[in-house]
């Protein structure tokens, strides 16, 4: 993508923007790279066209809570906040080489739709092999995260597969907290708006703000989508050999209950996230339920 490169007040002239890599309603990212030491990062700063309070209010929103996680390894961190020369904000972040988790299902569904010979459909069987097999580090890392996340008062309000990202060394990272909610402070959370409904709890659709419980199973629906190759409530058939009945109890079961529709029968991150890593024969059972 061409664009021109903002004038970004107080960004140390060694880090040159290089090239945009996303861009949204709300914000445009850039890469940029550290002269000096070769490093590279991600800035995230609000388009042109959003000029709204609630974009403005996204990203500040984003800055506050990263800068309570910036000590998780398992979150993108925070390095500078800025504003450009007419005024707009920016964020240094982390630059995740790897990609998102949405990038990873997009690429595995385009190969198996289009492979036309033995060879490739094999790959593309692989393929999604290798994704299936690195979900249960995928899912006790990432639950992991959102413990601590929850432990410091921020409300993620908006995972889905477009906001796990990979590190260089494949680690995951929860991204994106343009929507969290701050507990204590007098940062509450922005309500109702900016989740994606097919992977936000039951009682966020009706209306509900997002919680500790909306975020367990938000994270629980994206991590089945990466399973079965579509999000739970997906009227597409799922990848799976089961029968709908035996589906329907494995979604009841699957991450300790994280997809119950009542929030209180919900366990929190931090039981999710040690229930998946217990060595035992009866928890490698229950990280597949």
């Amino acid at each position: 993508m061409n664009a021109e490169r903002p004038q970004l007040i107080g960004l140390p002239t060694r880090i040159r923007l290089s090239e945009v890599i996303g861009s949204g309603s709300f914000c445009t990212v850039w890469k940029a790279r550290d002269s000096q030491t070769g490093q590279d990062f991600a800035i995230k700063l609000l388009s042109v066209q959003s000029g709204g309070a609630l974009a403005s209010e996204r990203l500040e929103r984003e800055a506050r809570a990263l800068s309570r996680l910036n000590k998780l390894e398992g979150a993108v961190s925070l390095h500078q906040v800025g504003i450009t020369a007419d005024g707009t904000a920016w964020l240094l972040l982390d630059f995740a080489p790897g990609g998102s988790l949405q990038d990873r299902l997009d690429a595995t569904l385009t190969t198996a739709l289009t492979t036309a010979s033995t060879t490739a459909e094999l790959e593309a069987e692989q393929a999604l092999v290798a994704l299936r097999e690195s979900n249960e580090f995928l899912a006790a890392s990432l639950f992991f995260t959102l413990a601590q996340a929850h432990e410091s008062g921020v409300i993620h309000g908006d995972i889905s597969p477009a906001n796990v990202l990979f590190a260089e060394s494949g680690k995951p990272l929860l991204a994106d907290f343009g929507m969290a909610g701050l507990l204590g402070g007098g940062d509450g959370a922005l309500g109702v708006v900016g989740f994606t409904p097919a992977y936000a709890a039951p009682e966020r659709i009706r209306g509900g703000p997002p919680d500790q419980a909306s975020d367990v199973y938000a994270l629980a629906a994206t991590l089945w989508h990466a399973k079965f190759g579509n999000p739970p409530g997906s009227a597409r058939p799922q990848r799976s050999a089961l029968p709908p009945n035996e589906q329907s109890e494995l979604k009841r079961d699957w991450m300790q209950g994280a997809l119950s529709e009542l929030p209180a029968e919900r366990p929190d991150a931090l039981g999710v996230a040690r229930s998946l890593s217990a060595p035992t024969k009866r928890h490698k059972r229950m990280r597949l339920r």
